[in-house]
């Protein structure tokens, strides 16, 4: 009998049962990955509607967890798709805001609520913010981020920090913007890009119209003349510019048009691919002007600008991840004055590198190298004037810095190299003045700079004032420069203006900074000491008293030196009943003295302005700002007030000794409304006449009023902004142009597109 070949139903029942087994456990994983969910959208700034990166995501209780990119957006990815779970967005900065995933399914885009105080967790204060100027001891800091001028309007940084109670911008017919800072001189202001010097060798001022803001992240304005970190000529303080790392667009264009027939057009591009992001921006633009005297006669100011950069994060450590970035700009400048015969050809080149990293033996380091390049050529041409002047100059800077945090202690360890060579020509011809100066030569100058920083940070057992800090730092300097092939208008005068000299001074500072937090009550209070020294500037060497007196060559200007106190304090309070928000108080107190202070002379009949030592000289100030937040932010408003007094004005000419800023702010559904009111005080200079006495010459005080109204606006994956810039509107009569063109009306438009 053959055998059956189907199986029994209890041979059934056997596969059945062990197919079940085999699969139940897969199937049961099929519910779940049916319910996983992917949720993206935007974090925005609930006023300003401007998209926020750095946005903490987290799921309580979970693992999971993102943050928004420098667009503002987010993906995360949910197992379980629990519509009922919370998730939760945190920023240091604004109200942390809980959703539930159903809420984030129904809309993704996500609104935070700026906060009055940041979060107890960090040590962001008024005086002691993060960045570059954190490195340093504490002193007075003021920062302006990028949201408050990324839309208004400014033409470049100058024309933006003006708005700075602290600050005057002088503004030349070349389109040139000097700044300087609590009553000094523009030549005692360092600026940096990214930590990188960008002032030049020969004068020691920079020119902030080269600075255009369309990739700059904040600017960290760092008050006082008592920083080690960088630099001996920071006398009055430093401008440190931050540029961004990340941009919310991949493309973006702007158009401006203006008073005088202006127009600015620029171009920005940025992309990220993993590690690696490249960006890159050109400016371009100019103005046309008519003298009051003679409308037929132009004054013409044209700009280019170009700037990129490219970083690679060597890492992916989100505390202290290794990076190599670098920056390159090019900013040329052309101005033709018809009515004077006047021309300048102003090229600016720079190139900073940096590193941030472990290295082989040495642990974690920064190391940083850049290079300047100045190209400028002035001529004037009139019936009995010809003068062709040239600046050429190439420098190169390096420096490499070492941080060790044992325990409670924080120190810094750093080396500073720089180097530039300059080629100076002064051709002048027909003049009737009396033949006196330097026709042409070459100068070097050489800077090493030693600097140490120590930090200690400890906890008091208050419950209120909770921590203290006491920092102490030591600096030393040495500076050789050099003068060679000296060719003098007249050759009977002598062979040379300043022999080699070489110099060594070392500096100590000290600061005492104290934190105090209740509830939503923020106190920091510090007190900073030091001493300071200057060395002349390659410029002022060459135009000495020397050139008036042969018995005098060789011992050029004596460097200056500056003894420095500041005390100063803010408080902030945070509210939350009624339309008041919270609100912020900073006041400052200093004083510098100096000795051999320098002293700029100008003599009628001799072309040349030249450089003495004054014996001693005062400067102190009081300075104070105060902010009102309405409405979570909505409206700020805000009063700045600065007053200093100036014992000896020669050394300091056509410096204002008081300064008061009045600015109303609304920020509301991506509308922005700011209206800035601002005083200057008059501004006195000393004329030097033949016969030694001096003549004052004195320029009014100053006031106006500037408006700004801007909207930002989103269409789909598309982003719109527009702005008006109306300036000194109080000033109804026609203004003329006098050198100091900041004080005229002016009006911009601006408009832009970015995706």
């Amino acid at each position: 009998m053959k055998s059956s070949k189907r199986d029994t139903p209890d041979r059934q029942s056997v596969i059945a049962l062990t197919a079940a087994l085999i699969l139940l456990p897969l199937l049961s994983l099929v519910p779940a990955a049916a319910q996983t969910v992917i949720i993206s959208g935007t974090v925005r700034d609930e006023n300003t509607y401007r998209p926020l990166s750095d946005v903490n995501i987290t799921i309580p209780g979970t693992t999971i967890g993102g943050s928004t990119n420098a667009s503002g957006s987010y993906s995360l990815r949910i197992p379980d798709g629990d519509r009922e779970r919370e998730i939760v967005f945190r920023h240091v900065s604004y109200e942390s805001r809980t959703l539930s995933l159903a809420d984030l399914q129904r809309s993704g885009d996500v609104r935070l609520k700026p906060r009055v105080i940041p979060f107890e967790s960090t040590e962001i204060t008024g005086t002691r913010p993060e960045g570059t100027s954190a490195r340093d001891i504490p002193q007075t800091v003021s920062t302006i981020e990028s949201r408050e001028f990324e839309v208004r309007g400014y033409v470049d940084a100058g024309d933006l920090l003006r708005t700075e109670h602290s600050i005057q911008v002088d503004e030349e017919f070349s389109g040139r913007k000097l700044v300087s800072m609590r009553g000094g001189n523009p030549d005692e202001v360092i600026v940096l890009f990214d930590g990188i010097k960008l002032n030049g060798t020969y004068t020691s001022d920079f020119d902030l119209s080269l600075i255009e803001l369309s990739d700059i992240d904040r600017f960290e304005i760092i008050k006082g003349s008592n920083t080690t970190l960088y630099g001996s000529e920071a006398f009055s303080g430093v401008i440190n510019i931050v540029p961004k790392e990340d941009r919310e667009y991949t493309i973006r264009l702007h158009q401006q048009i203006g008073s005088y027939d202006s127009g600015i057009w620029g171009l920005q591009l940025f992309r990220r691919f993993g590690r690696f992001a490249a960006s890159y921006s050109l400016r371009n633009g100019g103005m046309t002007r008519s003298f009051e005297d003679l409308p037929e006669d132009k004054l013409t100011n044209s700009s280019l600008h170009n700037s990129g950069s490219f970083s690679y994060r060597l890492s992916e450590s989100a505390e202290q991840p290794d990076a190599l970035a670098l920056h390159w700009r090019t900013a040329s400048l052309d101005y033709v004055n018809e009515r004077d015969g006047e021309t300048l050809d102003d090229r600016n080149n720079f190139a900073g590198l940096q590193y941030e990293g472990e290295m082989p033996l040495l642990g974690r380091m920064r190391v940083v190298a850049g290079y300047n390049g100045l190209r400028q050529d002035m001529t004037l041409r009139s019936t009995d004037v010809s003068v062709d002047r040239g600046v050429h100059e190439d420098g190169g800077q390096g420096s490499i810095e070492k941080r060790w945090t044992p325990g409670m202690f924080d120190f810094l360890f750093s080396y500073q190299f720089s180097h530039a060579e300059l080629a100076v020509d002064d051709i002048r011809r027909n003049l009737r003045e009396q033949p006196i100066g330097i026709a042409s030569t070459q100068l070097r100058r050489s800077h090493h700079g030693l600097v140490a920083i120590g930090k200690l940070h400890g906890e008091t057992g208050s419950s209120f004032f909770r921590s203290f800090d006491f920092d102490v730092s030591l600096r030393q300097d040495f500076v050789t420069d050099a003068q060679d092939n000296v060719q003098l208008r007249e050759q009977s005068i002598a062979d040379g203006v300043f022999s080699n000299r070489d110099w060594s001074h070392s500096l100590f500072k000290f600061a005492v900074d104290l934190k105090g937090m209740k509830e939503n009550f923020l106190l920091d209070v510090f007190l900073s000491y030091g001493n300071n020294v200057r060395y002349p500037t390659l410029f002022q060497q060459v135009n000495s008293p020397a050139l008036l007196d042969p018995s005098r060559i060789g011992e050029g200007l004596e460097v200056e030196t500056n003894r420095s106190v500041e005390v100063g304090a803010s408080v902030t309070r945070s509210l939350n009943e009624g339309a008041v928000s919270g609100w912020e108080v900073q006041g400052s107190f200093f004083q510098n003295t100096y000795d051999n202070k320098f002293r700029s002379i100008s003599t009628p009949g001799i072309p040349l302005t030249l450089y003495d030592n004054v014996d001693n000289a005062q400067i102190s100030g009081l300075e104070a700002k105060a902010g009102l937040y309405f409405w979570g932010k909505k409206v700020l408003a805000e009063v700045g007030l600065s007053r200093y007094y100036i014992s000896e004005q020669s050394a300091f000419p056509f410096k204002s000794d008081s300064k008061r800023t009045l600015s109303l702010l609304i920020d509301h559904a991506g509308y922005s409304l700011q209206i800035f009111h601002f005083a200057e005080g008059s501004q006195i200079g000393l004329l030097r006449q033949p016969d030694g006495t001096f003549s004052e010459v004195e320029l009014p005080s100053f006031s106006n009023i500037d408006i700004h109204a801007s909207k930002f606006f989103n269409i789909s994956s598309i982003q719109f902004f527009v702005n008006l810039s109306l300036r000194n509107l109080l000033n109804s009569d026609n203004v003329l142009l006098s050198g100091l063109a900041l004080r005229d009306r002016r009006y911009y438009l601006t408009a832009g597109v970015q995706y």
